[in-house]
């Protein structure tokens, strides 16, 4: 029989069946969970499960004990599996892109079943997950700082800031890897004016424009939640002291007053003019 492949597209957590003789191609947004879910007729009766990615074991199930394999670190906290032969990835990377496998031993014999995963980004990942917005407002050359309710990091979150309505990435941190953040440098508007807190994901606009005024989304996906926030910012030029804005509006309209008396005495002696030239050829 050929090899039929077979593509499902989701968007968050999702469960996904394979015979033995197909392979399963998903795909998964970074940062959230997927469940792989094999045939149930292949999985009862079973003595031991084994589910590989690539080659080495990273979950399997030997009678009524799940164990996860140490030597698969970047899986770490990430697997559940459980008596159904259903695994779970949450808190996705694109490492974690490739092919699984899960071999059943029955006393039948064994069965094999296949997935594909493919994990990719999405610029609209925070629109749908959005539960709170904050507005803020600056003025310009001020810093402003978009906070969040995270109140410490655990080590394995993956931030991701966007901007605009077309949700451009600006900054991304995968703490897990212990590795700096990275900014985007293909736009001269925010470049070298963003800061993103270690500690806690919050992100700060330095020297602030009125160009940098718009929408700010936050995700941030750990292997225990994900958070969305969403931010309208607002950033004004600097205004004048009371005073003075009073002073502009007085002479305003004294100027306007002056231009409306000028106006009318004008209109009276031109009117005078053409009554006395009426006058003198009649």
């Amino acid at each position: 029989m050929s090899l039929i492949s077979v593509k499902w597209f989701v968007c968050s957590a999702g469960v996904f069946g394979a015979d033995e003789d197909e392979v399963k191609s998903v795909s998964v947004m970074e940062g959230d969970s997927v469940t792989l879910n094999p045939d149930p007729a292949k999985i009862q009766g079973f003595i031991l499960i084994l589910w590989r990615f690539g080659d080495p074991v990273i979950a399997q199930i030997n009678g009524n004990e799940a164990s996860y394999p140490r030597h698969t670190e970047i899986f770490r906290g990430r697997l559940q599996l459980d008596q159904t032969g259903f695994l779970t990835i949450n808190n996705m990377r694109m490492k974690h892109s490739g092919l699984y496998k899960i071999e059943v031993l029955q006393r039948a014999g064994t069965s094999n079943m296949k997935f594909t995963v493919t994990v990719y980004e999405s610029p609209f990942a925070v629109d749908a997950g959005v539960t709170d917005m904050k507005l803020m407002s600056v003025k310009e050359g001020d810093p402003v700082i978009l906070q969040t309710d995270v109140p410490q990091l655990t080590g394995d979150e993956l931030i991701v800031w966007r901007f605009g309505d077309e949700g451009k990435l600006i900054a991304k941190h995968d703490i897990e890897t212990k590795s700096p953040p990275l900014y985007d440098e293909t736009d001269e508007r925010l470049r070298d004016r963003l800061q993103l807190n270690h500690q806690t994901g919050s992100l700060t606009i330095t020297n602030t424009r009125t160009t940098d005024s718009g929408h700010y989304k936050v995700k941030i996906s750990s292997n225990k939640q994900t958070i969305y926030q969403k931010y309208i910012v607002t950033v004004s030029e600097p205004g004048l002291p009371p005073a003075a804005v009073a002073g502009i509006v007085v002479a305003g309209i004294v100027v306007v007053v002056l231009l409306v008396t000028a106006a009318a005495i004008g209109l009276i002696y031109h009117r005078q003019t053409i009554a006395e030239i009426r006058k003198y050829y009649s």
